[in-house]
């Protein structure tokens, strides 16, 4: 599959990532922005390309949800191999979007037997311990997906709620609670143009414009 993200002016990578956040469990769930008052319904995987200094890389996390349900969830790296996910920084050459082409088996991932503790700071170090294995879990065939601009960057191990959301698809933009996904079928070859909704959309220049999501089966 490749997503195509794609900002109104211009990406902002030294203060910010960009997120293309999946629901790949068929309930039919568009993950929303405003993730406090839904308990990240919806939130099962995201790629998140981002990074400074000339360097800009793509890496994919699993929502894992620890067991109690007081904790919010922890961002896990998958560990992608470069086959498995694949970044052009520029793919228009006016630097207003970058595509990722990425295989689905990454949406597989699975943390078990951990338990990890969560950091609390979009710039620590720090990593949970014990590190998390990778197994097979039930994904379903229709997939839900938002984008979003997020303040700062990802660090392994951090609590998702480390992450400010400045922007998403929906007409709230970050506050948004209403945006419905187009049903992404996986098992079909699909080439899907998205635009942002009119509304409340922050004024900056990395501001969402829209995607492009294609599949091959």
């Amino acid at each position: 599959m490749s997503v195509t993200f794609q900002v109104q002016q211009a990406f902002n990578f030294p203060s910010d990532s960009y997120a293309i956040v999946f629901n790949t469990s068929g309930n039919g769930v568009t993950p929303l922005p405003e993730t406090l008052n839904n308990n990240y319904a919806g939130y099962s995987m995201a790629i998140i390309v981002g990074g400074s200094n000339g360097s800009v890389t793509a890496q994919a996390f699993y929502y894992y949800r620890p067991a109690s349900t007081a904790q919010l969830p922890v961002l896990y790296p998958i560990g992608a191999t470069p086959q498995q996910l694949i970044l052009m920084p520029n793919s228009n050459g006016l630097g207003t979007e970058f595509t990722v082409t990425f295989s689905r088996t990454l949406a597989s991932f699975n943390v078990s037997g951990s338990s990890p503790t969560p950091t609390t700071s979009a710039t620590s170090s720090s990593s949970p311990s014990p590190s998390p294995t990778g197994s097979g879990v039930g994904v379903g065939t229709n997939w839900n997906f938002n984008l979003f601009v997020v303040s700062g960057s990802v660090v392994q191990g951090e609590s998702a709620g480390a992450l400010t959301i400045l922007d998403s698809l929906g007409s709230g933009g970050p506050t948004d609670t209403s945006y419905t996904s187009p049903t992404l079928d996986t098992a079909t070859p699909f080439d899907i143009t998205v635009q942002v909704l009119a509304g409340n959309h922050p004024s900056i220049p990395d501001a969402l414009a829209g995607g492009i999501l294609a599949n091959q089966p």
